[in-house]
């Protein structure tokens, strides 16, 4: 598998990199949530948990990770990388997000 977005790219905001990959496939957040299901073979990922990831209302531990990178065609690094920074915001600003494994 080639990833569209290479480990060096920029892509701080975990949230943005979602939606705009998302949107790059050409998924809708059910189709996306249909796709992460299968994956993970966990039947409990739904639209509505997606829309809280690309608003950064939740952040994904590392299995829900890994499923979303390969899903998403990213490299883990990356998005590994952009919840850091969505973590670090939150910190600074005093925010808290739920982590989801």
């Amino acid at each position: 598998m080639q990833h569209i977005i290479s480990s060096t790219a920029a892509v701080s905001d975990f949230g943005v990199l979602v939606a705009s990959r998302r949107r790059t496939l050409g998924l809708s957040q059910r189709d996306l949530a249909d796709r992460v299901c299968s994956v993970s073979g966990r039947a409990t990922i739904t639209r509505h948990e997606l829309s809280r990831y690309e608003r950064e209302v939740r952040l994904p531990g590392g299995p829900m990770m890994a499923v979303l990178a390969e899903v998403l065609d990213v490299p883990l690094a990356v998005l590994a990388d952009a919840v850091t920074a969505a973590q670090e915001r939150r910190r600074r600003h005093g925010r808290t997000a739920t982590r989801t494994s």
